[in-house]
Order: C-alpha cells, then sequence, then structure tokens
C-alpha cells in the first residue's frame, strides 16, 4: 500500500514538472541593458536629491551592470512596526522618483527587509509576523511611486523577505538596525517569453 502511494505521488509529481515546462513561460529581456547615460543620469539626479541621506548614511547607492540599487534603512521611511510612510519618507521617496523617472525601460523591484526581533505585541493583529511587514512596507514604496511619482505601475513590483537577506548579523542594535531596511533594484524590464 505505502508503495502505491509512493509510485502514485511520483507520477502526479512528474505530470506538474511537465505541466509547468510546457505550459509556463521563462524569463528574457525584453531589450537592451539600461545605457550607460541613463544610469549616470539617474544616479547623479539620486545623489544630488539625496545627498544629505548619504552622507548621513542612511541611504547607500550602488551601481552593477545594467543597473542601480538603492538601500534606505528604515527609520527615514517608517515609525517602527508600522509601514505608514513618514513626512521624513515621503519627502525622501519623492527625491528617488524623480531620479526613476530618468529612466527609460526599466524594471523597479521594491524589496523590504526586517530584522529579526519578533513583531511588538500591539502590531501583531496587522502584522502576524516580519513577512507581513516586510512585505507591506515594499507594498507602501510601489504605491507612493504609482500614485505620488507617477511611475508606471507595470514596471513595479513589490517583494517581502523578511528576515531572511540580512546586510549583516543580527547580534548587535547597531548591526539590527542595518537589516531593517527598503532597497530599490532598477534593472531592464524583463517578459515573459512564450514557448
Amino acid at each position: 500500500m505505502k508503495t502505491a502511494v509512493i509510485i502514485i505521488l511520483a507520477v502526479l509529481l512528474g505530470i506538474l514538472v511537465l505541466a509547468g515546462v510546457i505550459l509556463y513561460p521563462e524569463y528574457k529581456k525584453k531589450g537592451p541593458a539600461l545605457s550607460e547615460a541613463q544610469l549616470k543620469n539617474a544616479c547623479e539626479v539620486l545623489i544630488a536629491g539625496l545627498n544629505e541621506q548619504i552622507k548621513k548614511q542612511e541611504i547607500t547607492i550602488k551601481e552593477f551592470k545594467g543597473g542601480l540599487s538603492l538601500s534606505l534603512v528604515d527609520r527615514i521611511l517608517f515609525r517602527l512596526g508600522q509601514a505608514t510612510l513618514t513626512p521624513q519618507g515621503e519627502k525622501v521617496l519623492a527625491k528617488v522618483g524623480e531620479g526613476l523617472k530618468k529612466v527609460q525601460g526599466k524594471m523597479v523591484r521594491v524589496v523590504g527587509h526586517t530584522d529579526t526581533v519578533p513583531i511588538h505585541k500591539d502590531y501583531l493583529d496587522k502584522f502576524p509576523s516580519n513577512w507581513e511587514l516586510s512585505a507591506a512596507r515594499a507594498s507602501t514604496v510601489v504605491r507612493y511611486f504609482q500614485d505620488k511619482s507617477g511611475l508606471d505601475p507595470k514596471g513595479m513590483e513589490a517583494v517581502g523577505r523578511s528576515f531572511y537577506q540580512p546586510a549583516a548579523s543580527n547580534d548587535t542594535v547597531k548591526n539590527r538596525a542595518l537589516n531593517r531596511r527598503v532597497e530599490i533594484l532598477i534593472a531592464p524590464v524583463m517578459e515573459f517569453k512564450e514557448k
């Protein structure tokens, strides 16, 4: 009986894998990588607008092949345990949105991160875990870019990573503060390719 169940499960798994291969498309680049001129222009706009936050190490900007990465510590965007933007956070995101408008053919991925400290009991009804908090913060930033900056929602996505991609170990107050962040990744648009 046990062997028959295992065989049936294996057959079902094989069918699911085959269906996935046949039915689901794979990603491919829609166009060329973002141009160096676009990236340089966007980077210059972002650095000029966010100079104060960069000096305070609240924001870091990095270039990678074909894209940009911005990392913002959570305290400039949100109050502890919340996913509503602060007035300062709105000002910062307005400057980021201006920089993002300079880049055509981009995909903007906003990724929320937390530390390993469990959600405070006062917020558990809204955010049962760090997963929900990180996803809600990423969604708040994406909605801001759509509603206030006028960015095309088709070229954005919100991702919550909880505490599973830390920037530092969670062993000190300073390191936990580094882990509570929102990353904004700007890269070429990807599209589904039909098989």
